[in-house]
């Protein structure tokens, strides 16, 4: 049985890559070939401990089922229009893998995102909340953190723009 589900899962994300690939054959911009990213949450630590250099980094934790999550994505969205040459955003997906296909991309079309969007592969394991920042109180979302060279911003709650364009002023006059 474990293995028909591995078999299963393995199909289905193929299926998914299938379909990413076939919208990068129809004209689509690079950038919208390389949205999605599939990653474990090993992978997801290193990169959030990776010391940003001439960029602000901003990770934003969601989920498609999160209504405060959805209210605040066009709000980031601008922000980061807005400051483009001076921040990175990322859209980290908490989704469980079976809506990978399908609630992901809706939410993202609907909200016509345009940022990088990580799916996280988390299994079972929660503890990893715990390496973003100590503070992540379970099953809190939306959370975002924000880093530049060795310093942070961790929010648990929703954000509005003039929240975010205060915490890139305090964090590049640091």
């Amino acid at each position: 049985m474990e293995r028909a589900f591995k078999t299963y899962s393995s199909l289905r994300m193929l299926g998914f890559l299938s379909v990413l690939f076939a919208l990068s054959n129809c004209g689509l911009s690079e950038k919208a070939e390389n949205q999605y990213v599939i990653m474990d949450t090993e992978t997801l630590i290193e990169k959030v401990a990776q010391e940003p250099t001439s960029k602000v980094r901003v990770y934003n934790f969601w989920a498609s089922w999160c209504t405060p999550c959805l209210k605040e994505i066009p709000e980031f969205e601008a922000f980061a229009k807005a400051h483009a040459a001076e921040v990175a955003l990322v859209f980290v997906s908490l989704d469980r893998k079976k809506v990978w296909e399908t609630a992901v991309p809706e939410v993202a079309d609907e909200l016509e995102m345009t940022q990088p969007i990580w799916l996280i592969d988390q299994g079972l394991d929660f503890d990893w909340r715990y390496q973003v920042d100590e503070g992540w109180v379970l099953p809190a979302i939306p959370v975002t953190l924000m880093t530049y060279k060795s310093h942070r911003k961790f929010f648990m709650k929703p954000l509005e723009r003039k929240e975010l364009e205060e915490a890139l002023l305090e964090l590049q006059t640091l």
